[in-house]
Order: structure tokens, then C-alpha cells, then sequence
């Protein structure tokens, strides 16, 4: 038998059981196969399930007084990038203020702090980590060159509004933590203005091969002063730019056709334009870091 359709405001959503009471839902209606339970208390649509911030925020209800959202999931609801094997939001880390219980429950990783070193802040409606402590509490569960990429979105994330300082008072705040040595690394290699995580991996590259790092973000000008366009990296002095093309470059014909032209202004201007895509980054990575190399010994 078809269950019975819920009602408009319990279907399009996770809910928890006593939206469901209060709507007049029977919890026999809850134990259908077309609910699924991630945790106890909450149900969501199997054929809809919330992915992202909107799985995080199905939890809501079951946080208690001094629980907030934490780590990798903090990371997801300041809309921060991670790797595809920590997605952060499966299953949800919950931190709780001692004296609070940790909490155990299925579908949450719980994590206990004391006061002075929690850093609260609301993010869609729900408690959460400050992006730096987020970015410190990572620091356990991802690895050297992760923590870079999330520590390069921190600071270039308007939303989280964080500066290296900040980084770095909030690692100094937990002490010894997990992963605290990788923090420290990572503290030193991450910079603001990085444009997407396969941009920081390149200039991670480009600093292991022992070439000089160069500038981010950096706005070309013409012999006017008018404004051309923003490279991803640059050399000024040796007038190298460094363009890193995600597939959207290749499959939006408006972007492929702005980008054509702005490269064609910086060649005018008297600037060599290399264009690095994924491969360059992987399989051409030597040949992709040699020819930057030469090109910076010839106009050196």
C-alpha cells in the first residue's frame, strides 16, 4: 500500500518527530520505507535525501545546549572546499562544551572542548565553528596539503572574513592538538587570493620544484592604466602569467571566448601567458614545471 502523502510542510524537508506531532503526522506514518532515519528523532525523504549544508542543518533539532557544529562540518557550512573522501557532511561532527555530554549518536561524530577554547559563531541558523577554529579542529582528519587548500579558502572567503593572523592565534589558542605540527606547516604555506583548490595545489607545486612562488590574483594594467584583466599568478619583473583553466574555461563558450581575448591583451602588453589544466597538475606535471622554469631563466 502507497503511504499516505505527508503534509506540504513535512514534504519537501527533513524533519524532526515532533514537527511531525505537531503537524499530526502518526508516528506509525514515520516507520514507512519511504522515510528514511539517519539519527534518532530525524526523518528525511529516501528518494530526496539532503546532501551538503541542508544534511547538516537536518540536525538542528537534536543539538543541545553548548553543541555546536564542528571540524569538517563547520568547513561544509561556511562553504569551504574539501577533499571527496572527508565530504564533512556524513557523518556530522558535533562538538559539546564540557560539561555537556559528548554526543553519541548515529550519523555524528562527537567531539568534546572546554569554554576557553570553543570560537561559536552562527552559519545558517545553526551553532558552528569559526572558520579558524574549524580550520584548526581539521587539522586531525585531513592531510598537509588539504589543510593548505582550506586554509587558502578561509582567507579568501568573504563570507568567513579571516586573516593568517587569525589562523594563527586560533592554533596558538588550542595548544597541543591533533595534527598540530601539520597545522604549523600548513600555517606557513597557505596565502590569500587563491582562486580554487587545483590553483593552491599549483602553487604547492611550483614552491616543491624550488621554483620562486609567485604573486596571486595579480590585476594587469595597460600603458594607460586601464584595467585588463586579473591573473591567477604572475612574475611582474620577468612578466610571466600563469592562467589555471577549470572545465567550465573549456565548456562555457562566454568564458571561453573572455578568456581568448584577455590572454590575447596580456601577449599585446608583453606578457607570455602559460595555460595550465588539470593534467599539468598530474600526468604533464614535470613538463608543465620545466617549462615554467625556462621561460623564467630567459626573461630573467
Amino acid at each position: 500500500m502507497r503511504p499516505r502523502p505527508l503534509p506540504k510542510s513535512l514534504s519537501v524537508r527533513s524533519f524532526d518527530v515532533h514537527s511531525a506531532d505537531r503537524a499530526g503526522v502518526h508516528r506509525e506514518r514515520l516507520r514507512r520505507s519511504d522515510l528514511v532515519r539517519p539519527t534518532r528523532s530525524i526523518r528525511w525523504h529516501r528518494h530526496r535525501p539532503p546532501t551538503g549544508i541542508d544534511r547538516i542543518r537536518a540536525f538542528r533539532p537534536v543539538l543541545g545546549s553548548g553543541q555546536f557544529v564542528s571540524h569538517l562540518s563547520a568547513a561544509v557550512l561556511w562553504g569551504l572546499p574539501l577533499p571527496r573522501e572527508h565530504p564533512g557532511d556524513d557523518p556530522v561532527h558535533v562538538t559539546s562544551i564540557r560539561p555537556a555530554a559528548q554526543m553519541r549518536r548515529q550519523g555524528v561524530v562527537g567531539h568534546r572542548t572546554t569554554d576557553d577554547r570553543a570560537a561559536v559563531l552562527t552559519r545558517w541558523g545553526m551553532p558552528t565553528s569559526a572558520p579558524a577554529a574549524a580550520w584548526v579542529e581539521s587539522g586531525s582528519l585531513l592531510g598537509l596539503d588539504d589543510l593548505v587548500v582550506l586554509g587558502d579558502a578561509v582567507l579568501s572567503s568573504r563570507a568567513c572574513a579571516t586573516t593568517t593572523d587569525a589562523l594563527a592565534a586560533a592554533l596558538a589558542a588550542r595548544g597541543r592538538c591533533p595534527g598540530a605540527r601539520k597545522l604549523r606547516a600548513a600555517l606557513g604555506l597557505v596565502r590569500k587570493g587563491s582562486g580554487s583548490p587545483q590553483e593552491t595545489r599549483a602553487r604547492l607545486g611550483i614552491l616543491r620544484a624550488g621554483i620562486a612562488e609567485p604573486e596571486l590574483q595579480v590585476e594587469i594594467h595597460d600603458e594607460h592604466g586601464r584595467f585588463v584583466g586579473r591573473a591567477d599568478f604572475a612574475y611582474r619583473r620577468e612578466r610571466i602569467i600563469i592562467e589555471y583553466e577549470g572545465d567550465h574555461h573549456r565548456t562555457d563558450s562566454a568564458q571561453w571566448q573572455s578568456d581568448l581575448r584577455r590572454y590575447r591583451a596580456f601577449e599585446r602588453l608583453g606578457w607570455a601567458v602559460l595555460r595550465w589544466s588539470r593534467s599539468d597538475l598530474t600526468t604533464h606535471r614535470t613538463a608543465a614545471l620545466e617549462e615554467l622554469a625556462g621561460l623564467l631563466r630567459r626573461r630573467t
